[in-house]
């Protein structure tokens, strides 16, 4: 009887560890960036009027986080159009982003380049659809 009881406890113990260790990394998911790679389309680009739509797909190596938010920041002096975007658990599903590019002062957008920037500020160059 007493075996049954030490076991018991034992499973109790473990299934409370786990379900703490469940919790937290849950937790720790929160935002992070995307990485050009784990996407599970490249990001298609069109040119309207003055804004950049963006057309992404969700994260193939994270399908519960959802990409709710892409910026861009002109770089002047190359340039260059860097997008960056952010995923999240529990964001509304959004696969087309727009950017006005009116703020940039972009004279012609066929003599700047347009890149997709990881998290870890590697850079890859996206083309815009014809």
């Amino acid at each position: 009887m007493k075996l049954l009881k030490l076991k018991n406890i034992r499973f109790q113990t473990l299934l409370f560890i786990a379900l703490i260790a469940g919790l937290l990394g849950a937790c720790s998911i929160g935002e992070k960036g995307v990485f050009y790679s784990e996407m599970s389309e490249k990001p298609e680009l069109n040119i309207v009027n003055e804004s950049l739509i963006i057309k992404t797909k969700n994260s193939s190596e994270n399908s519960a986080l959802l990409i709710y938010e892409v910026n861009a920041v002109a770089d002047n002096e190359s340039k260059a159009i860097n997008l960056t975007a952010t995923q999240a658990l529990n964001k509304e599903f959004k696969e087309v982003f727009e950017i006005d590019l009116s703020k940039f002062s972009i004279d012609n957008i066929n003599l700047w380049t347009i890149n997709w920037v990881d998290p870890d500020r590697k850079k890859t160059k996206l083309e815009l659809k014809d």
